[in-house]
């Protein structure tokens, strides 16, 4: 994003002195993982943010991008490892590069490095903060585990999507709010929560439409795990039982995909609507750009 480059760039330099480790044989993988090319969304959404509420990009802010920017990729390569995944952004996924057991060790230690970069951030709430939405995203991942090849209900869909992704966006934003004594702190983890929601549910429905080249399509329903399309597909039909049939009807039935676009469309207008204090001016527009998105591209 134009309007922010070097906010992005100053983050990749941090990002790559932090895990440029000496006497380590993976430091590379690792660091070549987590600078790959990618959107850094929610460390663009710190930077709008602050500057769209004419703040200035302090340290503490660079280290709290950092940590977030560290604590999704270690998520990223966890996950790789439970779907078995080949691919990630296009590349090589780590657990295939370096094997799983590698894997687990690359996450952790980038999950160390995130936690150092949070407690530099000086503000002892923001640990609190990001335990208690850490906790959530494993309690999500786990329910996630326990309810495979069962079709969840909306509001457990949505719950879980929260759990797995709005988190990590509400921590970030919370935690702006703690740092720059930010007011509007409800209004900001509302605007978190809904568009976290609806990047996921985006997420699921890319799974779908496979826009995303670097995974293989249809992935979430072979994998047993079923969102939000297959859950308004079982509102209209019986859901068969093989799983190449339930993709099959989803194909019959493009209406449910229509359904999706519309339900991202509401969660990414309450999200608009939650930073409606912010005057007007470039950064918002952009943030307002980047949720729109979600529903428009």
């Amino acid at each position: 994003m134009d309007i922010i480059n070097n906010e992005l760039n100053k983050l990749d330099e941090i990002l790559n002195s932090e895990l440029s480790i000496e006497n380590l044989s993976v430091s590379l993988d690792i660091k070549n993982f987590v600078l790959s090319k990618s959107k850094k969304i929610r460390a663009s959404l710190i930077f709008l943010l602050t500057k769209a509420l004419n703040l200035d990009c302090s340290l503490e802010i660079y280290n709290l991008a950092c940590a977030v920017e560290l604590l999704h990729n270690a998520t990223l390569i966890h996950d790789d490892i439970i779907d078995n995944s080949d691919f990630r952004r296009g590349n090589l996924s780590l657990n295939k590069k370096l094997g799983n057991n590698l894997s687990v060790l690359s996450g952790d230690l980038i999950l160390s490095i995130a936690m150092k970069k949070l407690a530099q951030c000086n503000n002892p709430e923001i640990i609190n903060i990001f335990s208690n939405s850490l906790f959530n995203m494993c309690k999500g991942e786990i329910n996630q585990y326990f309810t495979i090849n069962q079709i969840p209900d909306y509001d457990k869909y949505l719950n879980k999507s929260k759990d797995k992704t709005a988190e990590l966006f509400i921590a970030s934003l919370y935690s702006l709010c703690k740092l720059k004594n930010i007011n509007n702190s409800k209004e900001i983890i509302n605007f978190a929560s809904n568009f976290g929601i609806a990047f996921q549910i985006k997420d699921d429905l890319i799974n779908i439409l496979k826009t995303d080249t670097s995974k293989p399509c249809f992935s979430d329903i072979y994998n047993g795990i079923y969102t939000l399309p297959v859950i308004y597909l079982a509102q209209k039909i019986p859901i068969p039982q093989t799983k190449e049939d339930i993709i099959k009807e989803l194909k019959n039935h493009p209406e449910v995909i229509e359904q999706t676009l519309l339900t991202i469309k509401k969660f990414t207008n309450n999200a608009i609507n939650s930073i409606s204090f912010i005057p007007e001016n470039t950064y918002k527009s952009a943030i307002i750009t980047l949720a729109n998105n979600l529903y428009l591209s």
